[in-house]
């Protein structure tokens, strides 16, 4: 270990006490049978095995009058049939109202599809790990902290010679212009600590894809590594616990270097580039008020329209096998966002938008893959000092871009059942909810 990790490793076991609260933390395996499809990509794929388990994690904050749920699942998105399931367990077990609980996915592209036996078995263990979590609940004291890391985070949308907007447009492109955004390079970090001082549990947010490993091994891509690295550090008794934020249009690829850029040996430099930036936000960590309030609100959002000829050329072009390894077209992209808007026979798509907050700290949950333009305007208008966005919370409802992104197409847009302005409308009604949620903590 070199001289500086040892430093900060002696940082973080420093006994700080603050405020008391009762924190529990809790895990399950939600590993599939290798069986199971793998979810993330526009063709089938099959794992090969297992290179690190997934998992459920579950913190629960308990303030003595009010409690909150987080959970993480390694994932590509979390089902809401599974939220509803799991809510319904945890509040007939434990008491906790469904609005308290946010169950958010990682994104893990080398995760399972939701097939029905995989959704029976995730709602269970996510329940699992929150039970645990609940039975395990000690005095505690929570910090946060937030640093910087700008060099890992791409905008992944660029301007191209010819006007158009292209996403991920080929490593060393000479056609490309430059991005069409910035990214947010902001890492919160949350950690609670036993009145012993050791760590309990470290939570990270980070606005970029989770989608470095690629392949058919079974991995929780470069949050795992961020787990490995921290744990390192702080001992096994400490669970680290990731969220990922708006990162609708941000990835890790550089295209000014050669790529591909993917691969196990660079999730490993993502997750310990993080961790390096996690350790140094534990070496400013301020004391959170125990103070817990929470409120969800459902906001329908009107769909893309589409017409009785784009939906039979979207089934001629569903009913030939997509080309394997290639992550997506976008023809087929667009055929089934045409297909999945026919499905739903004109109904809306209902938005479930939860706010959180601990003190200081509001947590927005976002049941989908949020621009990064919109979560920074969120941010940007709340009325707490610290507000961190937890995108793909409690459903996924698709990519949700900007009014503008819908303007210079690519493939977020083309992929979005969202009616252009859902997002702005998404934002809008956020910060009215957090206002609210000021308000109700206040109280």
């Amino acid at each position: 270990m070199t001289t500086k990790l040892r430093c900060l490793t002696c940082l973080l076991s420093l006994p700080v006490f603050a405020q008391t609260l009762k924190i529990g933390t809790g895990a399950s395996v939600i590993t599939p049978f290798l069986d199971q499809p793998m979810a993330g990509y526009y063709y089938p794929r099959s794992a090969e095995g297992v290179h690190d388990d997934l998992f459920a994690k579950a913190l629960v904050i308990d303030d003595g009058r009010d409690q909150i749920v987080l959970v993480a699942c390694d994932t590509v998105s979390i089902a809401r049939s599974a939220v509803d399931n799991a809510r319904r367990q945890i509040q007939k077990r434990l008491g906790i109202p469904a609005d308290h609980i946010l169950i958010s996915a990682t994104h893990s592209h080398t995760g399972p599809e939701f097939t029905p036996e995989y959704l029976a078995a995730v709602g269970q263990r996510i329940a699992d790990a929150v039970v645990t979590a609940h039975g395990q609940k000690v005095a505690a004291s929570l910090f946060m902290a937030t640093e910087q890391e700008p060099s890992l985070p791409h905008y992944r949308r660029y301007w191209m010679k010819d006007g158009a907007v292209v996403t991920n447009p080929g490593f060393q492109n000479p056609n490309v212009v430059k991005p069409a955004g910035v990214i947010d390079p902001r890492v919160p970090v949350l950690v609670a600590r036993s009145e012993s001082g050791a760590p309990l549990v470290t939570w990270v947010n980070y606005a970029m894809h989770l989608d470095t490993v690629g392949g058919t091994w079974i991995s929780a891509d470069y949050a795992y590594y961020l787990g490995r690295m921290l744990t390192k550090l702080n001992g096994p008794d400490m669970m680290t616990v990731f969220t990922i934020g708006a990162a609708g249009n941000i990835n890790h690829w550089d295209i000014k270097r050669p790529g591909p850029q993917r691969g196990f040996v660079e999730a490993q430099r993502l997750g310990e580039v993080l961790g390096s930036a996690v350790a140094k936000a534990c070496t400013h960590l301020e004391p959170v008020a125990p103070k817990i309030a929470a409120l969800s609100t459902i906001l329908r959002l009107p769909l893309r329209t589409v017409t009785a000829e784009e939906v039979a050329q979207a089934q001629k072009i569903m009913a030939v096998p997509p080309p394997r390894d290639v992550d997506f077209t976008l023809e087929r992209v667009n055929a089934v966002r045409i297909a999945g808007i026919a499905d739903r026979k004109g109904e809306d798509i209902a938005a479930e938008l939860q706010v959180l907050a601990i003190g200081p700290v509001a947590l927005v949950g976002i049941p989908g893959e949020l621009f990064v333009e919109l979560g920074r305007e969120i941010q940007e208008k709340s009325p707490f000092p610290n507000t961190v966005i937890v995108a793909l919370a409690n459903d996924d409802i698709g990519y949700i871009p900007t009014r503008a992104a819908f303007e210079q197409g690519g493939y977020e847009p083309t992929s979005s059942p969202i009616a252009p302005g859902g997002g702005e409308r998404i934002v809008a009604r956020t910060i009215e909810l957090l206002n609210e949620l000021k308000h109700l903590q206040e109280k």
